[in-house]
Parts: C-alpha cells; sequence; structure tokens
C-alpha cells in the first residue's frame, strides 16, 4: 500500500507540474500577444508616403511660404507647418516642386506631386471641384503695392491706372472686377511675384495686388527686393475678404487631408502656428485663430464637394 500511495503521490505531483508548466507557457503567450498591439489604420495615400519616405508638395514659390531668400532652403510659414505635420504622421521628408500656381491643381490631379500648398484660398467652388481642401491652416488679406513716389492711397486712386495681378489667385478676380467697376483704367496679368514686383518698379504698372503675407515678408527679410515701393494704406478688402489658406489633394486623397487635418488641429492648439509665423517676423494676430475661432465658420472649409 505504501508503494501504491507513494507512486499516487509522485504522479499526482508530476501532473501538477505538467499542468503548472502548460499553464505558464499559455500566460507567456498572452503576455507577448498584449504587446503586440492592433496596426494602426491609415489612409491609403499616407501608407503610401511612409512607404515611400518623401511627400512631394507643389508651390510656385512665394517667399514667405517656402524659399529662404539667403540660402535658398526649403523653409518659410507653409513649410515650416507641413514639415512638422509630415513629421507626426511618420513621412520623414517633404520636398518642393516648383509649379506655377495656375498649374498647382492640374499636377495634383495627375500625380506630379501629393499635396498643394501655396496660400491657397479655400473658398472657390470651382476649385473645390477639382482638389479636395484641408482645414484652414490660418488667414490673410490682400495688399496693394504701389510705387513709393506715387500719390495713390488706395485702389480708389487708381482711376485710369494699369494694375497687375498673379494668373490664377483670388486677386485675379478682384483686380478685373474694378476694371469693369471703372475704378481702375485696366486689370493686368503681369505674371509670377517677382515679375510683377519688377514690373512695378519700372512703371509698367501703376499697383499690383497680392498677398499680404508676401509683402509683409520682402518688407520684413528682403527689403531690397520691393526698392522703390510700399504699401497703399488705404487700400481695403471689399471686393475679396480675407480669405482662409488651406492645404489641397486629389479628390480620391480626402482621407488622408483629413489625418492632417487632427495634426494641424494639434498645432494650433499648442501655438505651434503662432511661434512659425513669430519665427519669420509676422505679426500672428493678423493670421492665426484665436481660441474663441469657431471651427464651422473659421476653420473648416466651406466649399468641399465630398465629406
Amino acid at each position: 500500500m505504501k508503494k501504491i500511495s507513494r507512486l499516487f503521490v509522485l504522479c499526482a505531483a508530476l501532473a501538477g507540474m505538467t499542468l503548472s508548466g502548460c499553464s505558464k507557457k499559455a500566460q507567456t503567450s498572452g503576455t507577448s500577444a498584449a504587446k503586440n498591439k492592433p496596426q494602426e489604420k491609415v489612409s491609403k495615400k499616407l501608407a503610401q508616403l511612409r512607404k515611400k519616405g518623401v511627400m512631394i508638395v507643389g508651390s510656385s514659390g512665394d517667399v514667405y511660404a517656402y524659399i529662404d531668400q539667403k540660402t535658398g532652403a526649403f523653409s518659410g510659414v507653409d513649410a515650416d507647418i507641413v514639415i512638422e505635420a509630415a513629421r507626426r504622421l511618420g513621412i520623414p521628408k517633404v520636398e518642393m516642386a516648383l509649379i506655377p500656381f495656375s498649374e498647382l491643381i492640374l499636377n495634383c490631379n495627375n500625380g506630379t506631386i501629393d499635396l498643394i500648398a501655396d496660400g491657397m484660398y479655400n473658398s472657390n467652388p470651382d476649385r473645390a471641384k477639382k482638389v479636395y481642401f484641408s482645414d484652414s491652416i490660418y488667414w490673410q488679406g490682400g495688399a496693394l503695392l504701389v510705387q513709393e513716389s506715387s500719390p495713390y492711397e488706395s485702389q480708389y486712386d487708381l482711376k485710369g491706372c494699369k494694375v497687375g495681378y498673379t494668373p490664377g489667385t483670388v486677386w485675379q478676380g478682384g483686380v478685373e472686377t474694378w476694371a469693369k467697376k471703372g475704378i481702375i483704367g485696366e486689370a493686368v496679368a503681369s505674371g509670377h511675384q517677382t515679375d510683377s514686383i519688377v514690373a512695378l518698379q519700372f512703371g509698367k504698372i501703376d499697383g499690383f495686388l497680392t498677398d499680404s503675407t508676401v509683402i509683409e515678408d520682402l518688407m520684413a527679410n528682403a527689403p531690397d527686393q520691393v526698392k522703390g515701393l510700399r504699401l497703399a494704406k488705404g487700400y481695403v478688402d471689399d471686393e475679396i475678404p480675407p480669405g482662409h489658406i488651406s492645404c489641397a489633394a486629389n479628390h480620391e486623397d480626402a482621407d488622408f487631408i483629413k489625418e492632417l487635418n487632427a495634426v494641424f488641429a494639434d498645432l494650433r492648439a499648442e501655438g505651434f502656428i503662432e511661434k512659425v509665423f513669430i519665427k519669420y517676423g509676422f505679426d500672428p494676430a493678423l493670421h492665426c485663430y484665436g481660441a474663441d475661432a469657431d471651427y464651422e465658420k473659421d476653420i473648416k472649409c466651406p466649399v468641399n464637394v465630398i465629406d
């Protein structure tokens, strides 16, 4: 009986060790499974950009947005914001493709670039039929540039005069409306920002209407480029109200834009965008949304044709 009892105790002990071993193995397996977090769900576009390791951003090269005038480096208000947003989304590199403003949407939709970020207003319904806009990143008004020696203080002093604009920008519509109303003599497609400024300096046009941020940047950081010119202090945005600036992508990449929107919201909340404007010599109060901004009214794009 003793032998039988001892044999029974030994078997029971072995059985217990076996069960304990199985239990320990199962527990270890469970711990490993917990460590393996489910894969992050991202848009098809973001997955492609992460794999490629670079995002190509289209810009016409407005100086305040992308180009350091001293070094030619890829930097500026829009550049800093987009680079930081890309970094937070896991895209390690952003490159700029220089493309005329009027051709940006075409190049976005044919796949040459991944994103448009060029001070583009998000209130144009015709544009929204072709691209999908992000939430507004910041806002800006217009600036009327005239010769320093001229008597002009506003658009209403330019009757019979030639006023230039960059084709494809929102300012084209404003200047053409002035011409139709007889406020000015002629609306002139004076070319890119730089070409238009040179045309004004040489008297080929009497005024140039463009983004306030462009002129703010030149006057603060590259005054030689606007030598002999000044702002018409009496200019008012009567035909074109201050605009809200967005990035834009192909309609097929709307989900990627929504991922960017989440990052832009974080950047606003953290004060990152305000710091970028201060870094480049701008007054953030003239461009950044405050804590009291209304998302539906001020930040959400009003013209996107898809949700």
